[in-house]
């Protein structure tokens, strides 16, 4: 997904969806604590991006954002991984 490009409040909510499908599978505490602090995070630009659909996050956040949208499009569509 190198050619990702940032498409809004939609991107992360997809993002959300996805972290919170992994939190809800993991048994491994840290595992458990990492996931939430990246959900808390991806809300929090969320609400951004839905107060405002100028906004643009930093391009670190964007990068892994990218990642977990790879992820989600993984698990969607194992087929094509």
């Amino acid at each position: 997904m190198s050619e990702y490009v940032y498409g809004g409040a939609a991107d992360i909510d997809r993002a959300i969806g996805l972290l919170v499908d992994l939190d809800d599978d993991q048994s491994n505490a840290l595992a458990v604590l990492e996931i939430d602090d990246a959900i808390a995070e991806l809300k929090t630009e969320y609400d951004k991006a839905i107060a405002d659909p100028a906004y643009r996050p930093d391009n670190d956040f964007i990068a892994r954002l990218s990642g977990y949208l790879a992820v989600a499009d993984d698990r969607e569509n194992p087929e094509l991984a």
